[in-house]
């Protein structure tokens, strides 16, 4: 397990509420047509801007004590109630939905999710107030501050929200612009550019852990889980593949890709073949499979990176299937960034095979790197997670939890060359590997050596 590291996490209180001027004392009456015989949930009239509201709160290890918030009720513009009222608190999930609707794509707010029972709790679901007064009495909502700071759940990078709202009024009529209150948190201190210390989640989303690597060790990656491609291998590309550039250090694997000649062993003068033409490789760099140590049908791929995007550099997150060559055996990138005209991508690809051998079927998604970029500056100094959920109907790939490409399942025959088999309907294995050249473009001599970071890798399964 990585050491755990300290964690704070920012909270706001958010009003759903648009479209109205601010709330304030009227006692020297209101001589509009606005009805402000409306109930209000105070916190958020008393928050409110009239455009959003914010209040912030830090959840930090030297301040675990459970934080408080009293939720009242009041009439619009403070008015004295005439008669008693009483009013349901209920999880508002309809404005978690529009969160995520209306949320940037690739935005942290496109990521949320409902806070878990058990992190908070109210002293009631239900608020009152009683005729002669402003203001009713309150209703304790506790956030326990403690158990989000020991539960890895949070420390994710994740964004959390618990959406209330008032509503079912036994008297007045709820004013519905301030009715809710939406208490948001995360880890702000999460630092995007280091492996995540946490443990990794045994089970989520209804799959359990089937098959990981943390890379915690020192030293080289685990041979009973990895395999080391040797030499010139595919593509034409200009590095020569060995183990050695392959490193556990600090919590994460490192591909190095490295400019340093090497002999070619198997040079021979003359020849027309790429992989013995050359005499020398310029460069050195790792590929590392699970061929034969591990293979999966069916569930979730999941892949922490950091990538290296300096012109050269291709490296890749994928898998093939055990039987038939390529591209018959199936092939699914759920990473790959290179060059396409002179301009960087990150690619989201499945192939399969057709009549003719050697030939490929693509479904591709490409996404120029300069939008991930206009998104945040600092995109290639961070992790990023990929993602691949598979199974019979369809495979889907994801980049931070936004899905790029969706491939049928229906659509992935392969053709005459290897007998109209499925090759997406069989194990496959996986492949970590830092290309240098080839479709990466001629390499940044001033960007040697190329670092290529994996944070883990990890294959969840639906339990039969």
């Amino acid at each position: 397990m990585k050491n755990t590291g300290k964690w704070i996490a920012g909270l706001c209180i958010l009003t759903i509420a648009v479209s109205f001027s601010a709330c304030k004392d009227d006692e020297d009456g209101y001589k509009g047509s606005l009805d402000l015989s409306l109930l209000c949930l105070k916190q958020a009239k008393d928050a409110w801007n009239g455009v959003e509201s914010n209040v912030s709160m830090k959840i930090s290890e030297s301040a675990k004590a459970d934080t408080v918030i009293d939720l009242t009720l009041a009439l619009y513009q403070n008015k004295v109630v005439t008669q008693d009222a009483t009013v349901d608190i209920v999880l508002n999930k309809d404005s978690l939905a529009t969160l995520i609707s209306e949320a940037e794509k690739g935005g942290k707010y496109e990521k949320a999710k409902l806070l878990p029972d058990g992190y908070y709790e109210l002293s009631s679901t239900k608020l009152s107030i009683s005729a002669g007064e402003k203001e009713g009495s309150a209703v304790k909502l506790t956030i326990h501050k403690g158990k989000l700071l020991a539960d890895d759940l949070l420390k994710r990078n994740g964004i959390f929200v618990l959406p209330l709202k008032i509503q079912s009024s036994t008297s007045y009529a709820i004013n519905n612009k301030i009715n809710s209150v939406m208490l948001m948190f995360r880890f702000a201190d999460f630092d995007e550019t280091k492996p995540d210390p946490a443990a990794p989640e045994e089970e989520k989303d209804g799959m359990k852990l089937l098959w990981n690597d943390e890379f915690n060790n020192a030293g080289a990656p685990n041979v009973n889980y990895w395999n080391f491609e040797k030499g010139f291998v595919r593509n034409e590309e200009l590095q020569w593949y060995q183990g050695e550039n392959a490193e556990c250090k600090e919590g994460a694997l490192v591909i190095s890709g490295k400019k340093e000649r090497i002999s070619n062993p198997n040079y021979v003068a003359g020849s027309s073949n790429w992989k013995t033409n050359r005499e020398y490789a310029e460069y050195t760099s790792t590929s590392m499979t699970t061929h034969s140590k591990f293979d999966f049908q069916y569930g979730r791929l999941e892949v922490r990176a950091k990538i290296p995007t300096a012109k050269g550099a291709w490296p890749a997150i994928w898998t093939l299937g055990n039987w038939y060559d390529w591209p018959s055996c199936g092939e699914i990138d759920v990473l790959e960034y290179y060059l396409i005209g002179g301009e960087p991508h990150i690619l989201a690809n499945t192939a399969w095979g057709t009549d003719q051998a050697w030939t490929a079927k693509w479904n591709s998604v490409k996404t120029k790197f300069s939008e991930f970029v206009a998104k945040d500056a600092d995109w290639a100094k961070k992790y990023h997670i990929w993602r691949m959920d598979w199974d019979a109907n369809e495979i889907n790939l994801y980049v931070d939890d936004v899905l790029y490409n969706t491939t049928k399942q229906s659509q992935t025959q392969n053709g005459s060359a290897a007998n109209y088999t499925w090759p997406f309907k069989q194990k496959h294995y996986v492949l970590l590997n830092l290309a240098i050249g080839g479709n990466g473009g001629t390499p940044d001599e001033t960007a040697f050596p190329m670092k290529y970071e994996v944070d883990y890798v990890r294959v969840y399964q639906k339990v039969e």
